[in-house]
């Protein structure tokens, strides 16, 4: 299956999470494919067209950042469950512990995942409480989410006593500070946002929860000073800029595992050259027939089958010229831009292609054109005011490939698209304007108006034999985006 979530990423750009599920997918199967297809409804106004926004603006706009979709366990699974595979790999490492370099990179892998596994489970896990609605049933889950965190890093470092014992090399020492850190920097995150959100939502409740908020950050807080670990400080000069800087650092090297090697290459490059050729080869063959015919004509040596000849070679360079490009617009709707393979530690596991096009309204399908028109009015001006730019993503993973390259349960892959709206800022207009006004207590009162423009993108997903839609419309003005309705 496909999971589809965005969100507004920065001022100016919106983050599309795409997952790409392989877990329903029959254990014989030995590829899955996946299509997404993006429609972008722009407003003429914006100046946004096949001249002044090519492919390669497009992808510049675009981000992508592939990794493997995070093993899901809960919280609860993790504090107490030590069987499970992420807690049972740590552990089996640590006893295992030497200086080989393999012994060291596997302790390296275990740590990683069980750092990333946790910060998935507390980000899952206060996502959950938040959405309780019964007040009791919400206490109770914040209870047991502040106990069962303390419990996983308590359970990560209770094996301090296996570095001392095993003498861990340098190396060793520092990863499993790293991950500390970082355990500790998503602890203080998820239990920070899970107390503001019950202070904002559910002041009521508030107050029986206030005492276990503030034992468990007051805890953690002291624990980290101890240990010499950056800390968010109210009164720093510099904004706690360093703090979120090693922050990122720190999400970075505990999720580098899930990380794809991924290889991107132009798909066009053949198509491209025989199509080239083709075009070279039949200007040529006019160009010579067009040689012969003149040649017979007025003979060899003559004034008029020279300026002819120049005449039919001039001729064949603009043909050869005019067929590259009649053939480039046939071939770009059917053909990828771009492949990209994925491979896990060398095992070769899928690709994905990309292609974006702009194209005429006649072609969109009627489902999208539907999606597209909410009310009558839209539907008489939308057609006749806006360009329509087509994202094409096609994907194949191979399951049995993917679960064979590493125990843990890996579910498919996480797709990550940021688009920046930039570009579609620069023509707008200003975002407030004098409207009308009104008079107050015999005081005149000015209204402004807000500019606001409506790009509407819908997305289908086709999967499994499944097909389904989002429509998402993104509100933006020159300042950037405003909000964003999916729908």
């Amino acid at each position: 299956m496909i999971d589809l979530e965005t969100k507004i990423h920065d001022k100016f750009t919106l983050e599309f999470k795409v997952g790409f599920n392989t877990e329903t997918a029959e254990r014989k199967t030995k590829f899955r494919d996946y299509v997404m297809n993006t429609w972008i409804f722009v407003p003429n106004s914006l100046d946004i067209n096949a001249a002044k926004y090519s492919k390669e603006d497009f992808y510049r706009d675009l981000k992508s950042g592939v990794r493997l979709i995070t093993p899901s366990y809960s919280l609860q699974e993790l504090a107490n469950d030590e069987q499970l595979l992420p807690s049972q790999a740590l552990i089996s490492n640590f006893n295992d512990m030497s200086s080989a370099p393999k012994d060291t990179q596997d302790l390296t892998h275990a740590i990683k995942m069980y750092c990333a596994i946790a910060k998935s489970a507390f980000r899952d896990g206060c996502f959950a409480i938040t959405q309780k609605e019964d007040a009791e049933n919400r206490m109770e889950s914040c209870h047991q989410y502040l106990t069962d965190g303390r419990k996983i890093l308590e359970r990560y470092r209770h094996l301090i006593g296996q570095l001392n014992k095993k003498k861990a090399t340098d190396r060793i020492r520092q990863v499993f500070a790293y991950g500390d850190e970082f355990l500790s920097n998503v602890l203080e995150k998820y239990a920070y946002r899970l107390r503001d959100n019950i202070r904002l939502k559910h002041p009521e409740e508030y107050p029986r929860l206030e005492a276990l908020f503030k034992e468990v950050l007051l805890n953690e807080r002291n624990y980290r000073e101890q240990k010499g670990y950056l800390c968010v400080k109210a009164d720093d000069e510099k904004g706690n800029e360093d703090f979120v800087f090693r922050a990122s650092l720190l999400k970075k090297f505990t999720e580098s595992d899930l990380y794809l090697n991924a290889t991107k290459r132009k798909n066009t490059f053949l198509v491209e050259q025989i199509l080239y050729s083709l075009a070279a080869g039949a200007a040529m063959v006019v160009a010579t027939l067009s040689s012969f015919f003149f040649q017979q004509r007025y003979g060899n040596f003559t004034l008029p089958f020279l300026i002819a000849l120049v005449i039919s070679y001039m001729f064949k360079d603009r043909l050869k010229d005019w067929l590259r490009l009649i053939f480039a617009k046939r071939v770009s709707n059917k053909v990828f831009d771009t492949r990209t393979d994925f491979r896990v530690k060398e095992k070769y596991i899928g690709w994905s292609k990309d292609s974006v096009d702009f194209i005429d309204s006649e072609k969109i399908i009627p489902e999208v054109i539907k999606l597209r028109s909410r009310n009558p009015l839209f539907a008489e001006v939308s057609g006749k005011d806006e360009k329509v730019l087509l994202y094409r993503k096609k994907v194949q993973l191979w399951p049995i490939e993917l679960a064979k390259a590493s125990p843990y349960p890996l579910r498919g892959i996480n797709d990550i698209l940021r688009y920046n709206f930039t570009e579609y800022t620069r023509k707008m207009d200003n975002p407030s304007f004098p409207l009308s006004g009104t008079w107050e207590d015999n005081e005149y009162k000015p209204i402004e108006g807000k500019k606001v423009y409506h790009i509407t993108i819908i997305i289908q997903c086709v999967y499994e034999g499944n097909t389904e839609y989002k429509r998402i419309v993104v509100r933006c003005d020159r300042n950037g985006i405003v909000n964003v309705k999916v729908s």
